[in-house]
């Protein structure tokens, strides 16, 4: 069985991918037109030079290329497929590279932005793809890019949130697939899932700030919180920061080291069913 293979979808999830580093994380990307020259997979050449932000020619493209997509997922224990929600070609293609991973046996996760508030129609388009990936996916995180005004101190420029984006999926990326290697089902073992990050060279602090900072809509008292920080927490700090989660949520997190150096502190949190399809 061939480990994990992460799959980034459209525009937005290649943008998202090409952050990871592909000596650590197995790498693939569907796309297309002459902004899938570069592709693994490149959805009907230069011919069709974008799907105009119809997911339903996305859908249709994607299925044309079933053989090349399954070919991807082949042998792999999971996928992780990465989109930006709104548009045509990544939403689209992520129930069909869901549905090639299933084939083969694979579990799939699904990591899916939400556009800004001022991109009404996209965000509209968004939310109605979201309830088709939950329903492929058997796991999905969902950042909403609205709400990174908040994490930005209210002011941050839109290449400056778009960028913010991209680096906060690619982590959250890198510490799912290193979670895959573990009790993953588990471990993560709702639904759907949205991420909050903050950093501190206090890392009860940097908790603390997280839950303060979710990328959609939570209930504090819906399912278990999972805590994945940058270096082990000292027996104090675990201490401090079950006792903190336990509070808001009143259930004890799993707190799940990623063996870095840096004082970044990420949780990713349950999001309930209800608050998915906004």
């Amino acid at each position: 069985m061939r480990p994990a293979v992460v799959i980034g979808c459209g525009g937005g999830g290649c943008n998202i991918v090409s952050r990871l580093d592909p000596h650590k994380i197995r790498v693939a990307t569907i796309n297309t037109g002459s902004s899938g020259s570069e592709a693994t997979v490149s959805l009907a050449g230069r011919e069709v030079p974008g799907c105009r932000g119809d997911p339903g020619l996305g859908w249709a493209l994607a299925s044309d290329y079933r053989k090349e997509i399954e070919a991807l997922v082949a042998g792999c224990s999971a996928v992780i497929v990465v989109a930006g929600l709104g548009g045509g070609t990544g939403a689209g293609a992520v129930p069909i590279v869901a549905e090639c991973a299933k084939t083969h046996g694979a579990k799939t996760i699904s990591v899916v932005s939400i556009p800004m508030g001022f991109e009404v129609e996209r965000r509209k388009r968004a939310f109605s793809q979201l309830k088709e990936v939950l329903r492929a996916s058997d796991r999905a995180l969902v950042m909403d890019m609205d709400r990174l005004k908040d994490a930005g101190g209210g002011a941050l420029p839109i290449h400056a949130a778009v960028s913010m984006t991209d680096e906060l999926m690619a982590l959250a990326i890198a510490r799912l697939a290193g979670a895959l290697d573990g009790p993953f089902d588990s471990t993560f073992d709702e639904r759907a899932y949205t991420l909050a990050f903050a950093r501190s060279k206090d890392p009860v602090k940097a908790v603390e700030t997280a839950l303060s900072l979710p990328l959609y809509d939570t209930d504090a008292f819906h399912g278990k919180t999972i805590v994945s920080p940058d270096r082990p927490f000292s027996v104090a700090d675990a201490e401090q920061v079950h006792m903190l989660i336990s509070g808001a949520s009143g259930r004890i997190p799993d707190i799940a080291p990623h063996g870095s150096e840096g004082d970044g502190v990420m949780l990713f949190i349950p999001i309930p069913s209800h608050a998915s399809s906004s």
